[in-house]
């Protein structure tokens, strides 16, 4: 009977140890699948379709982005009405050019939780203006089934003083290839906002990615997907593309 309780003891050793176990970190893990999806550089076109109850409505981009040096630049090629809409992040600095009336607007780092577009991406979600692997800490929570897919799952808190838009991230990114499954998102009271899940996994560019991504604000009926219609990775960028004369096409 003296066994039991050193029974119940290894048994709770055996709860406990597991997210110690692990070969990788939750930052390799993270690192790992920010290369996977984004490269150091990247050159895509998606198609984004916005869908509420009402109606659906669906956007063309074309998006530049350089991971290395936080430069990033998008723009809207369709419907017609669209069309033209740029977008600019360089640093910490992110400027929107509106074709309709000829102006560029500074985004303020309040409005990077701001509607993209009408959709359900924010700016933040578009451009990439905080870092999920500079300005959170990374802490795996274990192992568990999401979507068909083992995944790892991983907690990211903000650094103290980190200016980011999020108070929670729970990151799930597939055991085998470390790809991305699903993202939780929660604001600074750590209640859930929306959830992006990832689909249609395929081989792009010589490399297997996700190339469907939905977007769904938590109790609301409507959603996001942007589609991947073809995507170049680790390409050279002109540095004229990330600038403020192509932002405003003069």
């Amino acid at each position: 009977m003296r066994a039991m309780p050193v029974l119940w003891v290894f048994l709770g050793c055996l709860v406990l140890i597991p997210r110690h176990l692990f070969a990788i970190s939750g930052k390799e893990i993270i690192e790992k699948s920010e290369e996977a999806v984004r490269g150091r550089t990247l050159v895509g076109y998606y198609d984004i379709t916005v869908k509420t109850r009402r109606w659906t409505r669906t956007m063309r981009m074309k998006s530049y982005q350089d991971r290395g040096s936080r430069k990033s630049f998008a723009e809207i090629l369709s419907p017609r009405k669209d069309a033209g809409n740029r977008f600019l992040l360089i640093g910490d600095n992110m400027w929107h050019f509106v074709p309709n009336i000829q102006k560029t607007v500074k985004i303020s780092p309040s409005m990077m939780l701001q509607s993209w577009m009408g959709s359900d991406f924010t700016n933040d979600d578009i451009v990439k203006e905080s870092s999920i692997i500079k300005d959170y800490t990374h802490t795996i929570k274990g192992t568990l089934d999401v979507n068909g897919h083992r995944c790892y799952k991983v907690e990211l808190i903000p650094r103290p003083n980190a200016a980011v838009v999020w108070g929670k991230i729970l990151y799930y990114a597939r055991t085998g290839d470390y790809l991305p499954v699903k993202e939780e998102f929660f604001n600074e009271h750590r209640v859930m906002k929306k959830v992006l899940t990832f689909s249609s996994f395929k081989n792009m560019d010589g490399r297997v990615i996700p190339t469907v991504y939905k977007m769904q604000p938590l109790r609301k009926r409507r959603y996001t997907l942007m589609e991947i219609r073809a995507i170049r990775f680790n390409a050279a960028i002109p540095g004229r593309i990330f600038s403020l004369q192509n932002l405003t096409g003069k």
